[in-house]
């Protein structure tokens, strides 16, 4: 009587090579079948998953186990016990199961004593192996670190290449902007749609999302810095930086800002929403209501205004002040004139000839690697101050196009609410006051105060 096969085939997220890859191990297993005289009744594939991790529902292993259980199948075929366990508790698994189990090096019968045995030895040894390569794994991603270079990882990040060792321009571009927009007062989740929006994706091949942002902001590889996880030490990166160390600094102290709105709620959908004053309780209290017209609102009813005429007022002050000559400047930092930079130039450059000349200073054996190492950690760190020093952080590029447009009006309206918010707020004050007359046809524009910021 031909025998009902599960075949399981699993291939590992470090990509063992060929010999295992899944298209391989289905044929294998599909010549063994047809030898035996047996019938594949069905597939089990884990794709990228290791087998020393969880194997929970959701799992082609968790699904295969239940099926078993079921007495669906009469024997689990894989290539090897390499690939279909690793762990004890896997065995135990499959033994309460009452699998009868076929490697392509043997067969093991778990209901006998001798192949229990044998079987828990196999395992035994391979869960060695397992432990075995994540020190070796372990002690080398520490070295790397020590030596500045990325740890040879399955994921790309955004902004370098596979190896981590240089910048993707387009892309180096693109997480520059995240940075600069993020301080410009842009939020996570506009920034999130704006990398999606240019086809870009997290290192998991998913579209970016709040948290996802958060995540590249605070990662130090991007200040050109390699963070080691479990001590939390930064070691200086053999690769360029994406934003200068005096930018990544002042974003994670943006990040930190009790004051930042953390709730996790639905995104303003309004201009002024949040924004705006009431003029008699003082606080940011303005919301949107709605009944037969749209009109922001005061949380205590001190105050409701035609949401129409009030944004009307407002976009004509903002598109107004950006039209001006000046209005470049009211996003560009102050440069620190209390520096000599022109001795700061020539000690950058300095700085940089001595770095580039540590190599061979250890080829010609006057350094030894611990003193390279700490030498280019020293002038890394003093590059990185003086380019803070030197470099004021500029505007955006999406203000810096809207000031610079044919027609301001246009490019203003085509900037998304995030970002028009952004300006709004850090342009100016807008204040609703309370007034006697109330109701839809009572609109005073004397009643909106907008008072300049800059």
């Amino acid at each position: 009587m031909s025998k009902r096969v599960a075949a399981y085939l699993r291939i590992s997220l470090d990509q063992d090579g060929e010999k295992f890859g899944v298209e391989t191990q289905r044929q294998r297993i599909a010549a063994e079948a047809a030898h035996r005289g047996w019938t594949i009744a069905r597939e089990f594939v884990d794709n990228s998953v290791s087998a020393s991790k969880a194997r929970g529902k959701g799992t082609a292993w968790h699904d295969m186990i239940e099926s078993v259980g079921k007495g669906e199948f009469d024997v689990i075929v894989a290539v090897d016990l390499d690939r279909l366990l690793r762990q004890t508790k896997d065995l135990v698994t499959l033994i309460d199961a009452g699998a009868k189990v076929l490697t392509l090096d043997g067969e093991i019968d778990l209901s006998t004593p001798d192949g229990e045995l044998r079987a828990t030895m196999l395992t035994a040894f391979a869960r060695f192996e397992v432990r075995h390569k994540a020190e070796r794994r372990k002690r080398a991603n520490a070295h790397r670190r020590r030596e500045g270079t990325p740890t040879k990882v399955a994921l790309k990040i955004l902004g370098f290449t596979r190896d981590g060792l240089a910048t993707v321009e387009d892309e180096a571009e693109a997480v520059k902007g995240v940075y600069t927009s993020f301080l410009a007062g842009v939020s996570l989740k506009q920034l999130a749609r704006d990398l999606t929006q240019l086809g870009y994706l997290t290192s998991k091949g998913r579209p970016f999302n709040a948290h996802s942002v958060r995540i590249m902001l605070k990662n130090p590889r991007y200040m050109g810095q390699i963070l080691h996880h479990e001590t939390g030490e930064l070691f200086p990166g053999r690769f360029p930086a994406i934003v200068s160390k005096d930018m990544w600094d002042e974003v994670q102290m943006k990040l930190a800002d009790p004051s930042r709105r953390k709730s996790k709620g639905n995104e303003p959908t309004a201009l002024l929403s949040s924004i705006a004053y009431c003029g008699k309780c003082l606080e940011r209290s303005i919301k949107v209501g709605r009944a037969d017209w749209i009109f922001y609102r005061c949380n205590s009813g001190h105050v409701s205004r035609s949401l129409t005429l009030v944004d009307a007022m407002v976009n004509t002050a903002v598109i107004t002040r950006l039209s001006m000559p000046d209005a470049i400047s009211l996003f560009t930092p102050k440069r620190n004139e209390s520096v000599d930079r022109e001795a700061l130039s020539t000690e950058r450059l300095t700085s940089v000839s001595r770095l580039r000349g540590l190599a061979a200073l250890y080829t010609e054996g006057v350094l030894d690697q611990d003193s390279v190492r700490e030498q280019s950690a020293l002038l890394n760190a003093r590059i990185n101050e003086i380019d803070g020093l030197l470099d004021a952080t500029p505007p955006p590029e999406w203000i810096t196009k809207v000031i610079n447009a044919a027609d301001v009006h246009a490019a203003w309206c085509d900037l998304d609410l995030s970002r028009r918010r952004t300006v709004v707020d850090a342009l100016m004050t807008v204040t609703i006051m309370p007034t006697e007359r109330r109701g839809r046809g009572a609109f005073n524009p004397e009643s909106v105060r907008i008072e300049p910021k800059k």
